[in-house]
């Protein structure tokens, strides 16, 4: 069996002004450490492993000192969504069982605060600084049902540096809809996290496609390297 093992060209970022860091699920539902019964308890071994909710905030914090755009995509669902037949997938039909991301409506915010859906407060002060753009939620996995490129398109961003704690299902999800968009994309692979079942570990899937599609698969070290080299 041939490997695939041709390489990109280096991935450099350009103008700060074009570049936006791009999150998603920065929320209680994936972040918070609780029990069983979260997205949390499917990816915490993940998440300790890797320092993830570590290098989000350094990667938070650096975009933020440096005045990066910041693009951040939550996931949550209103009682109304409650009316779709379409049967869902594994993890859709799993989630709906567990109470995942529930918000009252879209206009009130009524035990929003502190909730599963709501965003993990440790990063508010980066998610809530008046600069950070929070899109509309995404409803399954990518952002075709939410604003994420449009908010890019409008800030004239070229290249985005992607991060987020479920690997390979929303965030490749985003990467995928953001490269089909015209978009650079670089991921970095250790801010983000997967669960894992018998067919094998979500981590080591979507770290698989992403060298397959991504720009550039970069460390957490090697990404605030080249946001500070830019800026």
């Amino acid at each position: 069996m041939l490997e695939f093992t041709h390489r990109n060209p280096e991935m450099r970022l350009g103008e700060k002004r074009r570049v936006a860091l791009v999150l998603a699920d920065i929320q209680n539902e994936f972040l918070e450490e609780k029990g069983s019964g979260t997205y949390y308890a499917l990816i915490e071994d993940a998440l300790k492993k890797r320092n993830v909710v570590g290098n989000l905030e350094r990667l938070l914090k650096t975009a933020q000192e440096l005045g990066y755009f910041i693009v951040h995509s939550p996931h949550w669902y209103y009682p109304t969504d409650l009316q779709w037949t379409v049967p869902p997938g594994a993890i859709g039909h799993y989630l709906g069982g567990i109470g995942f991301c529930g918000r009252k409506d879209p206009v009130d915010l009524e035990g929003f605060k502190g909730s599963r859906a709501d965003y993990y407060e440790p990063f508010k002060k980066y998610l809530l600084d008046g600069h950070t753009c929070n899109t509309s939620p995404h409803k399954v996995f990518g952002c075709e049902s939410n604003d994420v490129i449009k908010q890019l398109r409008m800030r004239r961003v070229e290249q985005v540096i992607m991060a987020g704690p479920v690997a390979n299902i929303c965030l490749e999800s985003h990467m995928r809809d953001v490269i089909e968009a015209g978009f650079e994309v670089a991921m970095v692979r250790d801010a983000v996290a997967a669960g894992v079942n018998e067919e094998g570990d979500g981590y080591t899937a979507a770290m698989v496609n992403y060298r397959f599609m991504a720009n550039a698969v970069w460390t957490t070290d090697e990404a605030l390297q080249r946001m500070k080299a830019a800026a």
